[in-house]
């Protein structure tokens, strides 16, 4: 396995490479439970909730419990 060091010349709000994407910034929102998916349905709220983390500056969003 690889080891990394960190470093400290890197700027949170610079682009980021993540595979074939170029993320705005280094900003990921991980998944968490929001409790507006019933039966795993995917609905307004839960849409509305991850544009509101888009909109406050997150360069990626993750969903959990969606199936």
């Amino acid at each position: 396995m690889a080891v990394t060091t960190a470093r400290s010349d890197i700027d949170a709000f610079e682009p980021a490479q993540l595979g074939p994407l170029t993320l705005r910034n280094r900003v990921i929102k991980a998944a968490t439970f929001e409790g507006v998916m019933p039966r795993g349905a995917v609905t307004d709220e839960l849409i509305e909730f991850h544009t509101t983390v888009a909109r406050g500056g997150a360069a990626l969003s993750t969903v959990a419990y969606c199936a």
